[in-house]
C-alpha cells in the first residue's frame, strides 16, 4: 500500500467518524481524548498529549472545552501536587461510551472483505509497521 492510499483510507475513517462524532458537540480531538480516558486512569495532560502524539497546546485547549461542557475533570495528584490527574465525569463517560467504537466499527465493515488469515495478515503487517515507525522516531530524536 502506498502512503496515497494510506492516507485516503483514513480520511474516508474520519468521514464516517465525523457525522457521529459530531452528534455529542465533539472534535475528533476531543472525541480521541474521552476514548483515550475512558480506557485509562490516573492520566495527566502530559501522559495524554504523548499517547495520541498531540501537541501539548492542543490537548490544553481541548480539555478545557471537555471541562466546560462538563465531560472532563481535573484533579490534583496526591503524589506529585504539581500535575492534575484527568477523569471522564459520567456524563462524559455516557457519551463517549456511544461513540467510543466508531472507527473499531467502521474498521469492522471495511475489512469484511478480507478473510480470516488475511486480517489477521493486516494486523500482523500493521504491527510491524507501527513497531518501526516507532523506531524510527525514537531514534531521530536521540
Amino acid at each position: 500500500m502506498n502512503f496515497h492510499n494510506l492516507n485516503l483510507l483514513m480520511k474516508y475513517a474520519k468521514e464516517f467518524g465525523h457525522s457521529r462524532i459530531r452528534v455529542l458537540g465533539m472534535s475528533d480531538t476531543e472525541h480521541s481524548i474521552c476514548t483515550f480516558l475512558f480506557g485509562h486512569s490516573d492520566m495527566s495532560q502530559d501522559d495524554v498529549a504523548a499517547y495520541l502524539r498531540l501537541d501539548k497546546t492542543t490537548v490544553a485547549r481541548a480539555l478545557l472545552t471537555l471541562e466546560n461542557k462538563g465531560f472532563v475533570e481535573r484533579y490534583q495528584n496526591p503524589e506529585n501536587r504539581r500535575k492534575n490527574l484527568l477523569y471522564l465525569t459520567d456524563k462524559g463517560k455516557q457519551s463517549i461510551s456511544e461513540v467510543v467504537d466508531v472507527y473499531d466499527r467502521w474498521f469492522d465493515e471495511v475489512s469484511s472483505c478480507l478473510d480470516e488469515k488475511e486480517q489477521e495478515q493486516f494486523d500482523d503487517y500493521c504491527a510491524r509497521l507501527l513497531a518501526a515507525s516507532q523506531k524510527i522516531c525514537e531514534e531521530k530524536r536521540r
